[in-house]
């Protein structure tokens, strides 16, 4: 009788050794940053798209030159960072007629900020030749569907947020942040 109390108690625990977390203590080594999937539709012709880039902004910008002030004091982070020139930026978000592209936002090779939070996160379009200025928003991360209310992603230290998606109607697209 006592061995089989013994048995009875000694199972769960082998259980929980058995199937329980893999893991342990070890330290969490998930990336840093936030990602999701860019859905298209309505492409433009080939020759109007000539760059998308996500830019993650701390604060939402109300004028032009609060979006070059916020890259330069770094409150405002590029994926795929501006290194990569546009043939990185189309590699790496996909070609000129994906239906879908899964992207991954992290804090290796960009300046994105370890716990912070992002008020405004879009997608940028350049549509000519002018680097400082034919730009234009192409999809915002919204919670509210069909809308274009930014809504804000907080990146958390060694934790990646996977739900940031963003919809890009090329019929339909987001207003500037600024008037």
């Amino acid at each position: 009788m006592a061995k089989r109390h013994l048995a009875l108690l000694l199972l769960p625990a082998a259980l929980c050794l058995l199937f329980g977390c893999d893991k342990g203590l070890a330290p969490i080594t998930e990336d840093t940053g936030f990602s999701g999937v860019i859905t298209f539709k309505n492409w433009p012709p080939p020759d109007s798209v000539l760059e998308l880039r996500l830019v993650a902004f701390e604060v939402y910008p109300s004028d032009s030159s609060g979006i070059f002030n916020a890259l330069l004091n770094g409150q405002a982070a590029v994926y795929p960072h501006v290194t990569t020139g546009v043939a990185g930026a189309l590699e790496i978000l996909g070609n000129r007629s994906a239906d879908t592209v899964r992207y991954a936002f992290t804090t290796e090779g960009t300046i994105l900020k370890k716990d912070a939070t992002y008020n405004y996160v879009v997608l940028g379009w350049r549509y000519g030749p002018n680097y400082f200025a034919d730009w234009a928003p192409a999809g915002v991360y919204t919670e509210t569907p069909g809308t274009f209310v930014p809504a804000s992603v907080t990146v958390r230290d060694r934790r990646m947020r996977k739900d940031v998606n963003i919809t890009v109607d090329f019929h339909n697209l987001p207003p500037k942040p600024w008037k």
